[in-house]
């Protein structure tokens, strides 16, 4: 750096030193900060602008510059003034390769670096683009291009140049700029020059995507573009990198022009498409990517009102088939020609479960199948409302079945039984295969609709028939149906009909439940996905059958692989045989007396291990229902109308959790001693009528771990709880008074005891493991010394109290308290004078609205202090 400075006159000295500082940057990261602390950049440019004709200290200063901010944050301020030097380096030395390469490579740092941190700043981000237009302004633009096209041999070059481009295409009006430049056909030219070079076919491909628009694209540029990528993915085919660029391009391209997909098909860009989806099958790529695969692919379609139109048409006719084909050529479902949706419409007309499922598995709205299944639940159609309900409510994923909130007012047995797996069905649906042929009815329709596009619609539609009779596997007689009779239906001899079956040897399985087109329009779609799916007639699977036994060795070879394939995702339901949670809450329900009965539904709900029947109107559960449920261990019956406690529920198997709280239970609940219920661990009775703690608890439920009894009217407890395991125990919101002296005696496990909002003035001999205690809002004047024993307390709210004197930190026991919640009393007096470090872990202090006179001095005293650093404290005289 001093050689540098005492020597600024000498252009060897510079390039000898600039060098050296390179090295010693390019081998020691420790340097740069020293260097940029020293602010040497600004030195650098200084020498620059001095020795502007020179090549070599141009060289030498970038290649620094390069190194001395790689991996660094530079400020704006430094952006701004050493940018606009870099450019005018490059305008002066627009012939030296070294110059540009170095000049390049610098300028990244400021424009790539830049766009990572301005996520996370906004106003760094707005800076940073009026930088990037200044250097738009400039010329950059002109002089990358310039040095792309020139030194079009030098990767490094391409490489760092793409870069810059597509950085600043971002900036407004770069595109017009840009296109003026003939910015695409060098890129273009660029991916010609380097068919092999990995990092350079990712750029171009990517920055292709952005820079084609529809004001500077021709059929020239198309056609090059076409070969180039085709050629590109080809090339790098199990590159994944390489293929989500090149399928973005294609898209992007696409949404400008229809002619560019028959250049792509020219080149056999259809045949590519099959054979990333065989690797989707194959290998599992994710669904990102077979997403991308399949849109490309499926680019090519009819108008989409013309679409919806139609299948407004099919589904008034009933006609499930051309329904099918439209929804797979991409007609939307959720398109609304009428007042209400296609669903709703179906639903209301007839019962045709088939349409219903198909539009189902074709991304109806949640909200529409809501207002379907209120339909349905009028007309009484069973069949219907199962499907409905299994769309709405059905989580394979979690073994469970959601139907919450749906406001149902009654809920039948042939309702539910359908949403529960049947392994024999499930076998049924892997043999015919239908979700194969469904997938590839959707892709190879639109593979073939842009040929359909060029024949006559009223002419050749015997050749049409063959096509999609062909391709479809559907029978004659519902072609006939739809599609008008024909003599050649059988016929497998056109070559078109032969170039759409050899399409087919490539689809993957799993697209028709991954792919997002039949996703985006219900947001619990994805979470059922793999629980749906059309369930195709024995006439259709016998008609298959024998099309597939007439083909040739290759045809059965990829059939029977398809098989596998589809054995294997079927086998992923079956993993989940059983439905483990039920949720039926907020349904009006009165009584659940249908489910009780023994049913085809029996066998499913002797498996549920949490059934939740809260916000109901119910007044009891069958005590049947309890005998099947053997394997429940989760009930919650809360905000019902149950007058009294159904005391057989303590006689299921498993139950260990049961809120029954928010029912009219009381004014006392009588339990059966001889009766045991040894897996109840939470038993919630908050918000009842009760007047007493039942007797013979101990007796009964011997295991509980958790008793809230919150929000009754309890009055006085005169015996021993006796709860041996018991860990939380909630008594809040009553008119207790008092305690019988030994009421926790037996309770030599609790942890956390809560009495708010009662009317006590003492506690009873407490248990030493409590460490949480909730007295709040109670006629306490002291603090009970039974507290003050406690050796394991932690918090302690006694707020809102008559307390007069809080004990200093030497009369607690507790070396571990946290919380201290003592406001809203009459405390006057507060000790710290003795033993304050026994408080050192206290946190919270509150101490709020009490008579508390000299204690700030007191109290800032004690924060000072290291015990007291992290205490938080509330007070208000």
């Amino acid at each position: 750096m001093l050689s540098m400075l005492m020597h600024s006159s000498s252009k060897e000295v510079f390039q000898a030193a600039a060098n050296a500082l390179s090295t010693l940057l390019e081998q020691n990261g420790n340097i740069r900060k020293i260097l940029l602390s020293k602010g040497i950049y600004w030195n650098v440019l200084e020498l620059m602008k001095k020795h502007l004709q020179s090549p070599e200290v141009a060289e030498s200063g970038c290649k620094m510059l390069n190194h001395l901010f790689e991996g660094s944050e530079p400020h704006l301020d430094v952006v701004a003034a050493v940018t606009p030097r870099i450019i005018t380096v490059m305008k002066n030395h627009e012939k030296s390769l070294t110059v540009q390469l170095e000049a390049l490579r610098a300028i990244l740092h400021f424009i790539i670096s830049g766009e990572e941190a301005s996520d996370k700043d906004t106003e760094f981000d707005v800076t940073l683009k009026v930088i990037k237009n200044q250097c738009l302004l400039n010329g950059i633009h002109k002089l990358v291009l310039d040095a792309l096209n020139r030194f079009i041999g030098n990767p490094g070059i391409q490489k760092c140049g793409l870069k810059v481009i597509f950085s600043i295409a971002e900036c407004s009006g770069a595109l017009e700029m840009l296109a003026q430049q003939g910015a695409a056909d060098t890129v273009l030219h660029t991916l010609q020059m380097f068919p092999d070079d990995q990092e350079i076919q990712c750029l171009g491909l990517n920055l292709l995507g952005v820079l084609i628009t529809k004001k500077n694209i021709c059929i020239a540029t198309m056609h090059l573009l076409a070969k180039v990528l085709v050629s590109s993915v080809r090339r790098f085919k199990d590159v994944a990198e390489v293929q989500i660029h090149g399928f973005h391009t294609t898209l992007a391209i696409l949404e400008l022009s229809f002619c560019f997909a028959k250049l792509l098909l020219h080149h056999s860009y259809d045949t590519f498409i099959f054979y990333q989806m065989s690797m989707c099958f194959t290998e599992q790529r994710d669904q990102q990517f077979q997403s991308l695969c399949c849109r490309c692919f499926a680019k090519i379609t009819n108008n989409e009102d013309i679409k919806n139109m139609m299948l407004q048409k099919a589904c008034d006719e009933n006609n499930c088939i051309m329904a099918e084909c439209l929804l797979l050529l991409g007609a939307d479902v959720n398109k609304m020609t009428k007042q209400s949706s296609l669903i709703c419409q179906v639903c209301e007309k007839e019962s045709n479960p088939k349409l219903v499922e198909l539009l189902l598995s074709s991304g109806s709205r949640e909200q529409d199948i809501r207002m379907a299944l209120t339909i349905s639940i009028k007309k009484g159609d069973s069949q219907i409302i199962s499907l409905l309900l299994r769309k709405l409510g059905l989580d394979v994923a979690n073994s469970s079945i959601c139907l919450g909130g749906f406001c149902m007012g009654k809920i039948e047995p042939l309702w539910l039984s359908p949403l529960f797996p049947n392994k024999a069905s499930s076998l049924r649906k892997q043999t015919s295969n239908s979700a194969l042929a469904r997938m590839v009815l959707r892709y190879q329709m639109k593979g073939i609709s842009e040929h359909g596009r060029t024949t006559d619609s009223d002419g050749n539609s015997e050749d049409t028939l063959d096509k999609i009779d062909d391709w479809t596997f559907i029978p004659e007689s519902s072609v006939d149906c739809v599609f008008g009779q024909s003599d050649d239906l059988d016929s497998e001899g056109s070559e078109n009909s032969f170039v759409v079956k050899k399409k087919s040897n490539s689809l993957s399985v799993g697209d028709l439940y991954r792919d997002p087109a039949l996703q985006k329009c219900s947001p619990t779609l994805q979470r059922h996905s793999n629980s749906l799916g059309p369930s195709f007639d024995q006439e259709l699977l016998k008609q298959r059958r024998k099309l597939f036994s007439s083909d040739d060795a290759l045809r059965s070879s990829v059939l029977q692989s398809h098989l596998r394939g589809s054995e294997s995702f079927s086998n992923l339901a079956l993993e989940k045989e059983y439905i483990k949670s039920l949720d039926l809450s907020a349904n009006e329900l009165e009584d659940i007396d249908s489910i009780s009965q023994k049913c085809c539904l029996s066998v499913h709900l002797e498996h549920l291990e949490k059934l939740e029947l809260q916000q109901n109107v119910l007044t009891t559960v069958p005590q049947q229902l309890c005998e099947t449920l053997k394997c429940l261990t989760y009930l919650d019956l809360h905000s019902n109308k149950f007058p009294a406690f159904p005391s057989y529920l303590l006689e299921m198997n498993c139950i260990a959790n049961l809120d029954i709280s928010r029912n009219d239970i009381g004014p006392s609940l009588a339990l059966d001693p001889s009766v045991k219920c040894p897996t109840m661990k939470q038993l919630n009775l908050s918000y009842n009528q009760l007047s007493c703690i039942p007797e013979f608890f101990a007796n009964v439920v011997e295991k509980l771990e958790q008793l809230i009894l919150e929000g009754n009217k309890i009055s006085g407890i005169c015996s021993p709880l006796g709860l041996k395991e018991l860990k939380v125990l909630n008594l809040s919101k009553n008119n207790i008074c008092s305690f019988s002296e030994n009421f926790l005696e037996a309770c030599t496990k609790i942890e956390v005891f809560s009495a708010r909002m009662n009317l006590l003035v003492a506690v009873p001999c407490l248990p030493c493991s409590i460490t949480s205690l909730k007295l709040s809002q109670n006629k306490f004047t002291c603090i009970p010394e039974a507290i003050l024993r406690l050796p394991h307390l932690r918090s302690l709210d006694l707020s809102s109290n008559e307390i007069h004197t809080l004990p200093g930190p030497v009369n607690w026991k507790s070396l571990n308290l946290r919380e201290l919640l003592l406001n809203y009393n009459q405390i006057s007096i507060l000790d710290l004078s003795e033993k304050a470090s026994a408080w050192s872990r206290l946190e919270k202090l509150h101490l709020s609205h009490n008579k508390l006179k000299e204690v700030k001095k007191t109290l800032n005293k004690y924060t000072n202090k290291k015990y007291g650093k992290h205490l938080k404290i509330h007070w208000v005289q």
